[in-house]
């Protein structure tokens, strides 16, 4: 005899237990997100409002390789933070709100929104430049008339980011979720990029749909190179003197590991010439006091609150990172919290002590 079904009363109230647990992970997260983040994430959110409100704006703000050249040259850059779809917007708030909230400590506000600025442009410029050949080779208008737009590219490049900080910590998934699916942040890019691929494949390949996962594709591969060469960094050897650094030269940030481990040995193979030849063993790296001076590199203002070890270098060449690694990582991202802040308070410079009276 099949059991009774569970009272409605019984039904409803487990549905109001998981409302109010996601009401609450998300005034959380809401809570602990900085000033910064918040601003981004309502960008996104006000954007999806007006195009609810003016629909035909999209034809200007989102990225039309038609229209790119000569009406609207700067859809390659608002492209990024216009929001069409719901389910998208969403998904793009929520990660902006988590992953700021991991980064912003560490790295301080002005790092977080150069690298969202300078990743969103170089997405928007090579996925109109990609569309732009594809129309080139097909003659397919299919291509040319795209309309596609969200801030995927810069989400994916974020979770590149916080995979290079923090690649152990689990994501906090729900509480049913985060039981079953052990996902660490080194996973994420990876995930990201794989999903994006299959919704495009089982959409049918729809324009906008190929247009997102460009857009995932770049902002992977953007984030991923101004890591490895450009970001500013200061680095501490074994005798504690401190380097300015271009760049993390670290193994475990080269373009093969951030594949499959299975497919690490093959992307090397091809890849790792190259980086010999346009960058060397180790670039970037500048000796000296973070403060400036007279060598012209940058002074710690301009650097982020990372500090990478030599030594810890070494150990993630030769094994993955132990219980002792993740603890320290943990605390690198609680003094970047606290560099934060007195970056902050220093900025509220009190005024000047009036002049002595004369005599």
């Amino acid at each position: 005899m099949a059991p009774a079904p569970a009272p409605a009363s019984a039904t409803t109230a487990a549905f109001d237990r998981v409302v109010a647990g996601a009401r609450a992970e998300l005034g959380l997260l809401v809570q602990t997100s900085s000033p910064t983040t918040k601003s981004i994430a309502a960008t996104l959110a006000a954007t999806y409002v007006l195009n609810l409100l003016a629909p035909s704006l999209a034809s200007t703000f989102a990225l039309v390789p038609e229209r790119t050249i000569p009406f609207c040259v700067w859809n390659v850059f608002t492209a990024g933070y216009y929001e069409q779809y719901l389910a998208s917007a969403v998904v793009n708030v929520l990660g902006t709100l988590y992953l700021g909230r991991c980064l912003e400590p560490i790295w301080g506000a002005e790092e977080l929104v150069r690298f969202v600025v300078l990743v969103n442009l170089a997405v928007g410029c090579a996925a109109f430049v990609t569309m732009y050949l594809l129309y080139v080779a097909t003659y397919s208008q299919f291509y040319i008339f795209a309309k596609f737009s969200g801030f995927h590219g810069v989400l994916v490049a974020l979770t590149v980011a916080v995979r290079q900080q923090l690649p152990l910590d689990r994501v906090p998934l729900p509480n049913p979720l985060y039981a079953v699916l052990k996902i660490r942040n080194k996973d994420v890019p990876g995930l990201y990029c794989a999903g994006a691929a299959a919704l495009c494949v089982f959409s049918g390949a729809e324009h906008h749909h190929i247009g997102l996962y460009l857009f995932v594709l770049y902002g992977a591969f953007f984030g991923w190179a101004y890591l490895r060469y450009f970001q500013p960094l200061r680095r501490r050897d074994a005798n504690g003197n401190e380097i300015v650094q271009i760049g993390d030269d670290r193994r475990e940030m080269s373009f093969a590991a951030q594949f499959p481990e299975f497919l690490e040995p093959l992307v090397a193979r091809a890849t790792d010439p190259l980086h010999g030849v346009f960058f060397g063993e180790r670039r970037g790296v500048q000796r000296g006091s973070s403060g400036g001076g007279g060598d012209g590199h940058a002074g710690a203002s301009s650097l982020t609150g990372v500090m990478i070890d030599d030594d810890d270098a070494a150990a993630a060449a030769e094994e993955e990172f132990s219980e002792e690694e993740r603890e320290r990582k943990r605390e690198r991202a609680a003094k970047g919290a606290a560099m934060l802040e007195a970056r902050l308070k220093a900025k509220e410079v009190p005024p000047p002590p009036p002049p002595p009276p004369a005599e």
